[in-house]
């Protein structure tokens, strides 16, 4: 039951960065596999541009609004390391079974761990021409993920309890249990 805690607290973190970093109806499902000790969360676009690089309200669409390059990808990596921000936050918070704190906190030990961030962060950097190789592990995008999680950490912990009971969360559960009931569903594309 720890191994599938940890994966549901990995995705509720990443869910609940996707969340914040790119708003409400992007978030496709989020979903734990008990079996395989897995799990994943998925948005409809491969690559969803950031709250702060979307034109304002009232600008129309087309309009140039200057998407930095580097905003894009450093958002993704944010996204791609909120799942071990999560679990280190979990960590510290006494979540999982007594484990030695200090050798589960260090560094070295999430290289692994984050070896499905890098190489999502690597691919997407590619498609910007930007740089992020896939060997090299970004404690600054999981720092930055855990500074962004702190403040909603129950709001994490509650998407975590949901995984953990009912196995996958679909995005418009997510985007009401953040942002609240006011929250529309995906709209419908138009016919």
């Amino acid at each position: 039951m720890n191994a599938l805690a940890r994966v549901a607290y990995r995705e509720a973190g990443r869910a609940t960065i996707c969340e914040i970093l790119y708003g409400p109806n992007v978030l496709k499902h989020a979903v734990i596999d008990a079996e395989a000790g897995e799990g994943e969360v998925v948005t409809f676009s491969g690559m969803p541009l950031p709250i702060d690089c979307r034109p304002p309200a009232g600008r129309r669409r087309g309009e140039q609004v200057g998407v930095v390059p580097e905003k894009l990808i450093d958002s993704h990596g944010v996204f791609a390391y909120a799942g071990i921000a999560s679990e280190r936050i979990a960590l510290r918070r006494g979540r999982f079974v007594p484990i030695d704190l200090e050798a589960e906190l260090s560094w070295p030990r999430w290289m692994g761990a984050a070896r499905r961030g890098r190489e999502e962060l690597a691919r997407i950097a590619k498609l910007l021409g930007l740089e992020r190789p896939a060997e090299q592990f970004y404690v600054e995008y999981c720092e930055e993920a855990e500074r962004l999680l702190e403040p909603v950490w129950n709001t994490t912990e509650e998407l975590a309890e949901a995984l953990l009971d009912k196995r996958e969360l679909m995005g418009h559960h997510v985007d009401r249990l953040v942002h609240g009931d006011e929250v529309l569903e995906r709209p419908v594309a138009p016919a």
